[in-house]
């Protein structure tokens, strides 16, 4: 009888000890994937010459810097022009309002407050006068 209650308990003991391994394994499988950008807002811009750029605004993750240092941008912007290119760009660092470029910046999409301005190879052409439609 004793002899049975002694391999009961082995038995329940490694069960116990499989279940917290599967679970911490489980555990570092969620933590280690980086969590998705969270949507901030949708807007949608009309420009000069009936041009739209309809803009998804996304917030990355917070990266911690030393003090002095400036902030690292984390967040993003889905943009589709009236003219059928869909781009997807990060942000950078803007003095002022949201900035967003390529990787050699041919591209600069910057939006403020309740405009919006498209930079190609710095010009400002085919998006031009650029506001938020009706709120």
């Amino acid at each position: 009888m004793k002899k049975n209650l002694i391999i009961i308990l082995i038995a329940i003991i490694i069960l116990l000890g499989l279940g917290i391994w599967a679970v911490n394994k489980k555990g570092n499988k969620i933590s280690s994937i980086s969590p998705s950008p969270s949507l901030i807002t949708q807007v949608i811009y009309i420009c000069n010459d009936n041009k739209t750029i309809n803009a998804v605004f996304y917030k990355g993750e917070i990266k911690p810097v030393k003090p002095g240092e400036p902030p690292i941008p984390t967040g993003s912007v889905k943009i589709t022009l009236s003219d059928g290119r869909n781009l997807e760009l990060p942000q950078t660092i803007s003095a002022d309002g949201g900035r967003y470029a390529n990787s050699d910046e041919s591209f600069v999409f910057w939006s403020k407050g309740d405009n919006a301005l498209v930079l190609e190879n710095n010009v400002e052409k085919d998006y031009v006068g650029c506001v938020v439609a009706n709120k």
